[in-house]
């Protein structure tokens, strides 16, 4: 069998739970053929040993009668191999925290964003990737929508400075009206540039804004950055919730930890009776920590003058002071 033969069968196993295969999920690292003996290196990160289990005897029974001796070995199991996963990009941060989210629209951007703006007030030095390829809105939120990224002596990427926020995005590269239809590998490497050839300067936090969901910029991500935490948002609505519970399993399997989420636009408060109304619904946090199986991190309500803020790029030099506290606790507890 050749190598190309191997990776076919291979792609035909679907990873539990999920409609992609094991090759989709990059798990199947390398492939190395000797005569009839075949080395197959995986990465099973999830602590699940049932579906580690349940790959590990689905590929031995694709193989099953082939003639082919199989022999199956995992990164976990070679924890000085060089051959695996090298994570060594932006290595100038002291910590690097991806902010994610299961679906669009429950303000993951507008989270990230004011995690480093809160980092910045507190005195760190700080900077934010968006890694969202598809929509890229950190330059709007930090009013950096006009910028374009330029080259330096190093022929590295200049990121983007201002408010005392570093920051590198497609939207300094392309047009900000411009659709980016990719497929997934342009997203791969738009990303992994981004994070390798910009130019970062010591930092004491790095924040890596995630596109929804769990496909090819998480695990990008995953394979080329050493995270030492990740953040979930999510609503407090019934479908955000139900998506959430799948990702969080999604990034457990695949060896991201999360260190909690954030429940945002849990409520708002009325203007002329001064009550919380839920529009979203209301579920009690100790509950939705247990739905998860995460630490809550902090409830954020809907403001008008927030999102106004975010729209106009003034986020970081606007008070916004009762917001702020929120998001100072938030990060408080990362």
């Amino acid at each position: 069998m050749t190598e190309d033969e191997i990776r076919s069968i291979l792609s035909k196993i679907r990873y539990p739970g999920y409609a992609k295969s094991i090759v989709d999920f990059k798990i199947v690292k390398s492939i190395e053929i000797s005569g009839d003996e075949v080395k197959i290196l995986l990465n099973l990160a999830t602590k699940n040993e049932d579906v580690r289990n349940r790959v590990l005897e689905e590929i031995k029974s694709a193989f099953k009668g082939s003639g082919i001796r199989l022999i199956l070995t995992t990164v976990q199991d070679q924890p000085t191999s060089t051959t695996v996963e090298q994570k060594h990009f932006v290595q100038s941060a002291k910590k690097r925290i991806a902010v994610l989210s299961a679906k669009g629209g429950v303000g993951k951007t507008t989270v990230a964003v004011s995690m480093a703006i809160s980092l910045k007030r507190k005195g760190y030095k700080v900077a934010i990737l968006d890694a969202d390829i598809h929509g890229p809105n950190v330059p709007r939120m930090l009013g950096t929508i006009e910028e374009k990224a330029t080259v330096g002596e190093n022929k590295k990427l200049i990121p983007v400075f201002k408010d005392g926020i570093y920051s590198m995005s497609l939207g300094y590269v392309v047009d900000q009206e411009t659709p980016v239809i990719w497929k997934g590998a342009m997203v791969t490497k738009a990303i992994v540039e981004m994070m390798e050839m910009t130019d970062w300067p010591e930092l004491d936090y790095f924040i890596i804004d995630l596109p929804p969901g769990t496909g090819d910029a998480a695990l990008t991500v995953k394979q080329n950055l050493d995270l030492d935490g990740a953040v979930i948002v999510t609503t407090p609505g019934e479908l955000s919730i139900a998506d959430a519970v799948r990702t969080v399993d999604f990034f457990n399997q695949v060896g991201i930890k999360i260190s909690g989420f954030v429940e945002n636009m849990a409520y708002f408060v009325c203007d002329n009776c001064h009550n919380k109304l839920y529009p979203f619904g209301k579920i009690e946090f100790g509950d939705l920590e247990k739905i998860l199986g995460l630490p809550g991190l902090g409830e954020i309500p809907f403001d008008i003058e927030v999102e106004k803020s975010a729209d106009e790029g003034t986020l970081a030099r606007d008070g916004n002071n009762e917001y702020f506290e929120i998001v100072d606790k938030i990060v408080d507890k990362i």
